[in-house]
């Protein structure tokens, strides 16, 4: 796996008093006075570097899970398939025909397959993907990993239609696992392990309803 390069964008904030649009704060010990107590403060500073050193190299080498999708992004990897298996269920009460009250009935939907065809996408707006779709038993099944350059954000996202097709009127409607994040690093909670891909789905989705797992295979890029 090929080693990730970020660059890591720091923002210095100053601390300017609401009195002054100055880059800097003249009145060191905040008295409404600058004087000679405000000049020693800055003689303590006296010619040494203002604002961040950007001669500093980035050492950063980002996680596994990180890595794995910057070189996917980037096209320094491709993907070469993906396996996927789920198992979800939930409840509903509904109303059956001449029967006045309700009953509640249960869904599973278990599922597994190998994604196997994937596209690598540079969208009019700089958005970048790689990004999938197919049919697994006639349904149609995606998987896309997602960076908007413009905002930082990463995302993931899965969809299956196996879902729609089994479940209603289960999951409220809902088919995708999904979660997006901005900037880095990463949350903890995306890894990359023997076990596959770990990451929340967005708050409200199928992570409530049961279990889901992601196996990726890479190559390097030709």
């Amino acid at each position: 796996m090929r080693t990730i390069f970020f660059t890591l964008l720091l923002t210095l904030a100053g601390g300017v008093g609401a009195q002054t649009t100055q880059p800097f704060q003249p009145d060191a010990n905040g008295d409404g006075l600058v004087n000679v107590d405000d000049l020693m403060t800055f003689f303590t500073v006296y010619n040494t570097q203002w604002g961040p050193d950007l001669t500093v190299a980035c050492d950063y080498q980002g996680t596994s899970f990180e890595t794995l999708f910057a070189d996917l992004i980037n096209g320094d990897s491709q993907m070469d398939s993906l396996y996927f298996a789920y198992s979800i269920y939930d409840s509903a009460v509904v109303y059956m025909p001449e029967c006045p009250d309700p009953i509640t009935v249960y869904n599973l939907v278990e599922r597994s397959g190998v994604i196997t065809s994937f596209e690598h996408v540079t969208y009019p707006d700089g958005r970048i993907a790689l990004t999938s779709g197919q049919e697994i038993d006639s349904l149609y099944v995606f998987f896309d990993w997602r960076y908007n350059p413009t905002y930082g954000v990463y995302s993931l996202e899965f969809g299956d239609a196996a879902i729609v097709a089994e479940s209603a009127p289960f999951f409220d409607g809902l088919w995708h696992y999904a979660n997006d994040h901005i900037g880095l690093p990463l949350p903890t909670t995306w890894t990359l392990d023997e076990t596959g891909i770990h990451f929340p789905a967005y708050s409200g989705t199928m992570n409530q309803y049961g279990d889901f797992q992601f196996v990726p295979y890479w190559s390097a890029a030709e």
